[in-house]
């Protein structure tokens, strides 16, 4: 069994209920039907170090990478991918950052 990983999302949301209604939703949805779960989205980063490019976050548990990258490749979330990147924000950084195994690391 693969490890959970987490994906997270800083994003440059040119408009926040247009983003909700066209992309959000919809993803959501997505994530939800590959077992992944949204733990945290929120406009309200609190930055304590460096800088945070983007006015939304989010923090996505994902099964596995496999099922992380295989979500982002696939025709399904293609037309979703293409409006963020071209209409709906200004820019994202999307990261997978593996989970923490507790039984390993202790």
């Amino acid at each position: 069994m693969s490890a959970p990983v987490f994906m997270v999302g800083i994003i440059d949301v040119k408009d926040f209920q247009t983003y909700a209604e066209q992309y959000g939703m919809a993803v959501g949805e997505m994530f939800a039907e590959v077992g992944a779960e949204i733990i945290a989205a929120s406009d309200q980063a609190e930055v304590l170090e460096g800088q945070w490019r983007g006015n939304w976050s989010v923090i996505v548990k994902v099964p596995s990478a496999k099922v992380a990258r295989d979500l982002y490749n696939s025709e399904k979330y293609a037309p979703f991918k293409k409006a963020r990147k071209e209409e709906l924000a200004n820019e994202t950084t999307l990261v997978i950052i593996p989970g923490i195994d507790p039984k390993a690391a202790g």
